[in-house]
């Protein structure tokens, strides 16, 4: 609402002021939640690096004994192999609360890991290399696990920092000093009305006087 479409009225005045109040505390209120979104995000982010370094370096570890293992028992034997082995663990995704942004969590059901005779291959005639290869990936599964989280979470509570910057922003620099604006505009309507009304009152009582 513009200022030609409000009334210079001591009403309007304490409305205006209520407002006021509430707009500063909502900016405070947000501030306070993009600070504490700030320092959340800068941890993910680091938490992010390190996941990214432990996964890039176990990527590496496990395709270098992938690459050794089929040279050891031949590309097609391999791919034999791993057709044999039961799925992996399958995941629950739940979810929880980082200041108002609702982000993953990534839940294991059993374990990642099987034991050598539940691995769907045999071992009496299989290379210890191939053992080697699955323990690797099924190590690297849960690290990939907690990176792809940390990743999204990252993700949305930077989407979440951006919307609470641009509110503040908004109430700081556009709001708030139209409030502000407003607020001093009426005060002076005010005052100016009630100098007129003085002076009218005056010149009313000296009339009645006959001065």
């Amino acid at each position: 609402m513009s200022i030609e479409q409000i009334k210079p009225t001591r009403m309007a005045l304490l409305q205006l002021k209520r407002r006021i109040q509430l707009a500063k505390k909502g900016h405070e209120l947000l501030k306070k939640k993009r600070d504490a979104l700030v320092m959340q995000f800068f941890n993910l982010v680091a938490e992010r690096k390190n996941l990214r370094t432990k996964v890039h370096e176990g990527l590496e570890e496990a395709y270098t004994s992938l690459i050794e293992a089929q040279m050891q028992v031949g590309k097609k034997e391999f791919e034999n192999l791993s057709l044999a082995i039961p799925p992996t663990a399958e995941f629950d995704v739940r979810t929880y609360n980082i200041m108002g942004v609702v982000v993953p969590i990534f839940n294991l059901r059993g374990k990642i890991k099987r034991p050598y005779t539940k691995r769907g291959y045999s071992l009496i005639n299989t290379s210890s290399k191939v053992d080697e290869v699955v323990n690797k990936f099924q190590k690297l599964l849960r690290d990939m696990m907690d990176l792809a989280e940390v990743e999204e979470q990252v993700r949305l509570v930077a989407e979440e920092l951006e919307s609470t910057k641009r509110r503040v922003n908004a109430l700081e620099y556009v709001l708030l000093p139209k409030l502000d604006k407003t607020y001093r505009w009426i005060e002076l309507s005010l005052e100016e009305r009630e100098r007129e009304d003085f002076f009218r009152l005056k010149r009313m009582k000296n009339v009645l006087k006959g001065e």
